[in-house]
């Protein structure tokens, strides 16, 4: 593998080092405290952006023209590479769809970068006939590129990568996201869009997979209708897996407004272009989280968000070291109604044996917010009231928390939405 100096060029913009940091001695304590505590499952960054080439010289030479989006010390184009979390920032290539921009992806690109990945998307494969097989191998060799900068001490990136990566894609830079992974072990997980079929078939490819993936599909996708896309890619597959199916999603409404797109969809989504994206980021920043940084929290996270199953419908085989995912007809169930909820949501929690149990409120951070019973309960269903509020009659503040009930026969959670 080339060192990241040779194997990019950064065009228009240069990526400046980060200014060696001064003794801030009269920094507020306030100030500092606030800083001491912020974990790095939190952490926001802000996005820089730069128009980069990488080239492939065990390919004659290739080039990769790139949109690539990092976490920087502030937002804007060729801003310095920002300080990275101990694990080091993760490594991302994101593969378009036909005919669709790179650009049209900033969406999740952007996010990503925010959340500690440095995103690659290559503008390859934008012809009438594209190479799948060609497009596949640009995204692996872009992941590892990214990658291998962290040991490069000419790239703005030294020091600042973690192992590991992921590559990406929509419709057929889904597909091709599959190919790029079964060509490379190397590539930590996989994670598409309405990946479709491609030549080399993407299906096939999935057999030689057994990394963590993650698929999302669409009901009113009728370019890549789930039955003849996703789900042969997710029955394919060989490793930890999940298959989400985003009721009322259209397969155009994965990027943002693209007219050649729209003009190949008949279908109707049955949901705000807006709302597809904000849902697929709901279940896509927790898993992320757990497959790039080994985040425990946020693997329980995606778990009870999927078994929450607000607006999708999901299939998973297997789990992540320790989770464990409550099923139907399990011996313990809790779930609740409504949700998302702005004052007081009813959790009906069942057991199938009686004994002692507890069910509790957690925030995202693991921390306890409200005990609602911790004693002896009879089997059958139960229901208790959430107000919204912490031991101490405390209104918590809106976001997602998790409801666990205990029992001796199992652990069941659910993800609740408190709307402020």
């Amino acid at each position: 593998m080339p060192s990241f100096a040779s194997a990019l060029v950064i065009r228009s913009v240069t990526l400046q080092r980060p200014p060696q940091p001064r003794v801030a001695l009269l920094l507020p304590v306030a100030l500092l405290l606030s800083v001491l505590v912020v974990p790095a499952a939190t952490a926001q960054y802000p996005v820089g952006t730069a128009d980069a080439t990488f080239t492939d010289p065990d390919r004659g030479g290739r080039a990769v023209p790139c949109d690539l989006y990092y976490p920087a010390l502030a937002a804007g184009a060729g801003q310095p590479v920002a300080d990275p979390p101990p694990e080091g920032f993760a490594a991302v290539a994101f593969g378009h769809g036909y005919q669709i921009a790179a650009g049209n992806y900033a969406w999740i690109a952007q996010r990503l970068a925010a959340l500690g990945c440095v995103v690659a998307a290559p503008r390859t494969a934008g012809e009438l006939f594209p190479d799948h097989a060609a497009f596949g191998l640009d995204l692996a060799f872009v992941a590892r590129a990214l990658r291998d900068a962290g040991q490069d001490a000419g790239s703005a990136f030294f020091g600042r990568m973690g192992p590991r990566t992921l590559v990406m894609g929509h419709s057929m830079g889904g597909g091709s996201s599959f190919l790029a992974a079964a060509g490379d072990p190397s590539l930590t997980a996989v994670a598409n869009l309405a990946a479709a079929e491609t030549n080399p078939s993407a299906i096939a490819a999935c057999g030689q997979i057994d990394r963590p993936a993650l698929l999302f599909a669409g009901t009113s996708d009728c370019v890549t209708p789930p039955a003849d896309h996703q789900i042969p890619m997710y029955e394919a597959l060989t490793g930890w897996r999940t298959l989400v199916t985003l009721t009322g999603a259209s397969h155009c409404q994965f990027n943002s407004y693209s007219f050649l797109c729209a003009l190949g969809e008949s279908c109707s989504p049955g949901i705000s272009r807006q709302e597809q994206q904000d849902r697929v980021w709901l279940l896509l920043r927790p898993w992320a989280r757990s497959v790039l940084f080994l985040d425990a929290a946020a693997a329980q996270e995606f778990q009870a968000l999927l078994e929450a199953g607000n607006g999708f419908t999901y299939l998973q085989s297997g789990a992540p070291v320790g989770v464990t995912a409550s099923a139907a007809g399990s011996q313990v169930e809790v779930e609740a109604l409504p949700n998302p909820f702005r004052s007081t949501t009813l959790l009906r929690a069942a057991v199938a044996v009686a004994g002692p149990a507890r069910l509790a409120i957690f925030d995202l951070r693991g921390r306890l917010v409200r005990t609602l019973v911790e004693g002896h309960l009879e089997a059958g269903p139960h229901v208790f009231r959430w107000d919204g509020k912490d031991a101490r009659g405390r209104e918590a503040p809106a976001g997602v928390y998790l409801a666990r009930l205990g029992a001796g026969t199992g652990t069941a959670r659910a993800a609740l939405t408190l709307l402020r």
